[in-house]
Parts: C-alpha cells; sequence; structure tokens
C-alpha cells in the first residue's frame, strides 16, 4: 500500500474539525464530518500542510492536528504550499466561489488526486476549465457531494441500476429551509438529480424565488454566510436518457433532502435515515390492465465506511487502479450546469435553457 503526502487549502470548521464521539466509547468516533478528521482516519496519508489567509485558522489547524502530524507546516498562500510540498492528495475547501484557481494550481503542480468541497463551481467557465485541466493530466477527481458515499444513497442507486423499478423515468429531490440557496446547499440536491439520472442534462427551465426575479446569471454570494444573497429555486431539468428530474427547493419549506425514484414498475423514496422501494406492475393492457399488489422492500445497506472518508479513499483507489470515482469532475459541472440554466431560464421569462453538451460528454 503506497502512502500518500496530503495538503488541506482552506482551513475552516469544513477542513480542520475533529470528529465527533460516537454514542459510545467503544464504538469509536462518528463519521468523520470534515477533511482532516476523513484524512487522519486513513493511515497511509499523511498530512503536510494546511493553508488559509486567516492566521487564527491556521493556528487552530496545527492544535487540533499536531498530535496526528506533528510535522505539518500552514502556509498564507496555496502556490507557495503547493510549490514547496508537492502533495500527491490535495483537499479544497475555500469560500465557493474560489474554488477554480487552487484546483487548477494543484493540477499544475502535479496532484495524483483533488478532494474539492461542493459546489465543484459557481460558474461554467470555471467549472470547464476544472474538468478539461484535470482530465489533460489524468487527475483523479471527487467533489463533496457526500451523499455519493453515504449507504443509504449508494445501495439505492444500486437498486435501480439492477432494473428493480423498471425503466427509471422520473427523479425528484426535495429541499427546503433558510439555507436552500441555489449554489449552496443546492449543490447537493442537484448532485442527487445528477446521480440517480445517469445522463447528461440537456435543457432545464426555472423559477426563482420570489423577490429574485432579476437576479441575474451571475454568481452573487459570499460563500453562502449571507443568505438573502442568494434564492431559492424550483426546477425541471431534462435528461439525455429520457429521464425527466424535479427539484423543489424554497426556502420557505421543510429543511432536509428527500429523494423520490420513480420507473415503470415501482417507486423508490429516500433520505439520509432510510430508503424503502414500493414494486407495484401492470399486468395486461388497455382496459383489461390491472395493478399488481404492492410489494414494499426496506433498502438494507451494509458498510463500514462513509462519508468524507470514503471519498478520499475512492480516491486513492482510483490513483492506483484507474477505476472511475464516484463523483467525478464531470458530475461536478453537469451539477453546475444545471444551476446555470435555471438562471438563464427565470432571465429569459422562465422559458427552457438549453444545455451545450462539451465534448467529453458520455452519455449516448
Amino acid at each position: 500500500m503506497a502512502n500518500y503526502r496530503a495538503a488541506v487549502i482552506g482551513l475552516s470548521w469544513i477542513a480542520t474539525d475533529p470528529p465527533e464521539p460516537a454514542s459510545d466509547p467503544v464504538l469509536g468516533t462518528a463519521m468523520a464530518y470534515s477533511h482532516a478528521a476523513a484524512l487522519a482516519a486513513i493511515p497511509n496519508v499523511d498530512v503536510v500542510a494546511g493553508c488559509d489567509i486567516v492566521p487564527g485558522l491556521r493556528d487552530q489547524f496545527l492544535e487540533r492536528w499536531r498530535g496526528r502530524w506533528p510535522a505539518a507546516r500552514v502556509y498564507e498562500n496555496y502556490a507557495e504550499l503547493l510549490e514547496k510540498e508537492r502533495p500527491e492528495i490535495v483537499t479544497i475547501a475555500t469560500p465557493d466561489f474560489l474554488h477554480a484557481d487552487p484546483f487548477i494550481k494543484a493540477v499544475e503542480a502535479g496532484a495524483k488526486g483533488i478532494f474539492i468541497e461542493k459546489p465543484f463551481a459557481t460558474g461554467l467557465a470555471d467549472a470547464t476549465r476544472m474538468v478539461e485541466a484535470a482530465r489533460a493530466r489524468n487527475v483523479v477527481v471527487n467533489v463533496d457531494c457526500t451523499r455519493r458515499w453515504m449507504p443509504y444513497h449508494v445501495a439505492s442507486r444500486a437498486y435501480v441500476r439492477q432494473g428493480k423499478l423498471g425503466k427509471l423515468s422520473q427523479v425528484m429531490v426535495e429541499i427546503g429551509g433558510e439555507r436552500s440557496l441555489l449554489f449552496r446547499n443546492h449543490a447537493h440536491a442537484v448532485d442527487l438529480l445528477v446521480y440517480f439520472a445517469d445522463s447528461d442534462p440537456i435543457w432545464v427551465f426555472g423559477e426563482l424565488e420570489a423577490g429574485y426575479e432579476d437576479y441575474g446569471t451571475e454568481y452573487k454570494g459570499d460563500g453562502g454566510r449571507t443568505i438573502e444573497l442568494e434564492p431559492g429555486a424550483n426546477y425541471y431539468v431534462a435528461f439525455q436518457n429520457g429521464v425527466r428530474g424535479h427539484l423543489i427547493g424554497m426556502k420557505d419549506t421543510m429543511p432536509g433532502i428527500l429523494v423520490t425514484l420513480r420507473g415503470a414498475d415501482g417507486r423508490l423514496i429516500l433520505d439520509d435515515q432510510g430508503a424503502e422501494a414500493t414494486e407495484v406492475k401492470l399486468i395486461g393492457h388497455g382496459a383489461q390492465a390491472a395493478w399488481s399488489t404492492p410489494r414494499t422492500e426496506r433498502i438494507a445497506p451494509e458498510w463500514t465506511v462513509g462519508g468524507m472518508e470514503a471519498g478520499i479513499r475512492d480516491i486513492i483507489a482510483g490513483i492506483e487502479t484507474g477505476r472511475a470515482t464516484a463523483a467525478p469532475a464531470e458530475d461536478g459541472w453537469r451539477s453546475v450546469a444545471i444551476v446555470d440554466a435555471v438562471l438563464r431560464s427565470q432571465a429569459d421569462g422562465n422559458r427552457p435553457a438549453r444545455i451545450v453538451p462539451p465534448s467529453w460528454a458520455t452519455s449516448s
């Protein structure tokens, strides 16, 4: 097993919080909810440096993690860190609108793998140049849309891919609460549309919440700190494979994320606490058709690793075996393209906005 030098760029709580204790000390710790906690759980990863422009965050990083990585250094400038340390794995947790430059600089500095916070980018031009840079140098990427390594979501996607719902036709994602912001928390929800539809988006029509009708087509937020700077939204997405996605995401609705998948032969509903599928088949055709008796099945996955730790282990597996990761840069681009199209649709009187497929699109 190879050893990897890692660096963390951006040292806010999502990057450096220590792991929470589990329900009982004998159970160890809860699932890692920060980059550093995830990296610390992987024995063959050594964090050699962290970077932030805020001195207090640099000090906090060293204080929290010197026991695990006593030789780690801190930097104010990520370019200097990358030049001096040459880490093989880089994690990026800078503000939402400042992802592109450190990502590309990490690629140019020879990083083999990059774990980057969501949203992948806040503009399509940045997302495009990030994907192109990573593809040009075969850098393995995962975007931290954490549900792609959460057991119920992974098992539900496998259930769909096995054809147990019949041909998938509809993906509905509901997200609510005051932090249901188009770029910040919608990043998780729109990613679930992409994850389950498993295809390229081709057009979108969207509606921003009241008061944001003239928001325009450019990001105006501040990394999610001020909720009034970003709108909630509802939108409808057409995917190339025929799947249709519905996202309900206004701020004045119940918090949380709920996913409903519908196919020809059934429905699957899941959230972070569980998943349940109901199979109902149509027997016969026309006036003589009847529905079969519904059969409900709880999805019961098995796992030992999840969340960010699984995302970084996934990167290492991608580096070592060449296999595709669960949340690649290309899917990050697809999510950004959908959000970009939502804004263009609103600006054009809520008409459908086309998405031009990139040259590397893989859908048939």
